[in-house]
């Protein structure tokens, strides 16, 4: 049967309308990318509410460098003498008015040298920020390698409540049929239950490990999709003398330095203040009887004293030592730092490589022997299910370790490196 052809067209059409739309009602969602390590620390870095707060005294710093070039304001004076007295001098005949312009001529160059704190100071500012910033970076890697733990670690107790379940339901089997106890049953009864509480318990810290580190960039951490994590360690440690050789450009040393120079050009300014500022003047009299007037000039300049402003330039110098004490202390501190994460890693790198290659097989052999001497008949189910809790036990130490080992790395990228390299090469997974 044929179709009429006025019909046709609208046919024509409605076909082409559903082939355009059939290919997008069948497109896949795009799939979520996980959260790298790098794109963490970029959100930190530019969203953190503390280093932005910090930006805006970076601007405060700058508007304080063009208020310092300012000269002192000029001074207009009116002024009436001789008025309303008495005698000859009564009424306004014998009055006399001046005006003056005065300006303070600045000497010892304190402009300039107000400039030049101002600078430090800004300089000293943006160095902050950046100790600051890695500070922020620091944190927020460390939240990240707690976040891909706890994952982990949810994994673990997912396996270990499986396990449990599993033991369960072969011991009412073993009972229905004369070769399990009913005690037995009863504590394997007892694990299921401690591992569903251990499950929700991991569970709860991961999404709060994660919400933790969203925090950092002013998120919730509610659609924070993390990579599955498995840490493969190096077989080497780094090399030391290398980090150590790093350590001078971290970021509080650099920023101790600038506070330094800061206080320097404090002490410069405060040493500026004893050179005596002259203030010159100049105006106009105009005498009122005889309608008279006669130009005024004058040069005027405080009395210098033999202390003067010397509190400030005692206190200036104070604060040169004890900034430069302070760079000393943060040096101190630093390497006392960098001994205390190295130790973590080297202890971390060694009970990994000592558990994998000695315990771990050691521990699958006791697994093995157990599940060949169930199957002949030689030992109880649970026996087997002991065997793989004490496998599970091995793997969670294992976990631990590696994760010691990451956040030791993480504290020696943030003293030697503040883009993370170490750290980024350990998380970076397939």
């Amino acid at each position: 049967m044929s179709l009429p052809r006025s019909r046709l067209p609208l046919l024509t059409l409605i076909g082409c309308v559903a082939l355009i739309f059939v290919p997008i009602s069948r497109a896949e969602t795009p799939r979520p990318v996980p959260l790298t390590l790098q794109t963490a620390l970029a959100r930190a870095s530019e969203l953190n509410p503390r280093l932005a707060a910090l930006g805006y005294t970076q601007s405060a710093s700058d508007a304080l460098i063009e208020q310092a070039g300012q000269r002192p304001a000029p001074t207009l004076e009116l002024s009436t003498d001789d008025l309303l007295g008495s005698g000859d001098y009564s009424g306004v005949d014998r009055a006399e008015t001046t005006l003056r312009f005065s300006q303070i001529l600045e000497r010892g160059g304190k402009r300039d040298k107000r400039i030049t704190l101002a600078t430090h100071e800004r300089d000293a500012a943006s160095a902050e920020l950046g100790a600051q910033r890695t500070e922020v970076l620091t944190a927020t890697a460390l939240a990240y390698t707690a976040a891909l733990a706890a994952q982990q670690r949810v994994d673990l107790a997912q396996v270990r409540l499986k396990h449990a379940r599993a033991l369960l339901a072969s011991l009412h089997s073993s009972v229905q049929s004369g070769t399990a106890s009913a005690i037995e049953t009863a504590h394997a009864r007892v694990a299921v239950i401690a591992s569903e509480t251990d499950c929700a318990r991991a569970a709860a810290t991961a999404a709060t490990a994660r919400a933790k580190l969203a925090a950092y960039w002013g998120d919730s951490g509610a659609d924070l999709i993390l990579p599955a994590a498995s840490l493969q360690l190096p077989s080497a440690l780094p090399d030391r003398s290398a980090l150590l050789a790093r350590l001078s450009a971290n970021p509080h040393i650099s920023s101790q330095q600038a506070r330094i120079a800061s206080q320097r050009a404090a002490l410069v300014v405060a040493k500026s203040q004893t050179a005596t500022d002259v203030t010159a003047s100049g105006g106009v009299r105009y005498y009122h009887e005889g309608s008279a007037g006669a130009l005024v000039l004058g040069v005027s300049m405080p009395l210098p004293t033999p202390h003067y402003n010397q509190g400030n330039i005692r206190a200036a110098r104070a604060a040169v030592t004890g900034a430069e004490q302070t760079l000393l202390a943060v040096k101190t501190e630093l390497h006392a730092e960098f001994s205390a994460a190295w130790h973590e890693l080297q202890t971390a790198h060694a009970t990994v490589h000592t558990l994998r290659h000695d315990a771990l097989p050691a521990t699958d052999d006791a697994l093995a022997i157990t599940q060949r001497a169930h199957a002949q008949g030689e030992v109880a189910l649970s026996k087997v299910f002991d065997a793989q809790r004490a496998q599970l036990d091995l793997t969670t130490e294992i976990l631990d370790a590696e994760w010691a080992y990451a956040n030791a790395l993480v504290r020696l990228d943030a003293l030697t490196d503040p883009t993370y390299p170490l750290t980024t090469r350990l998380l970076s997974f397939p």
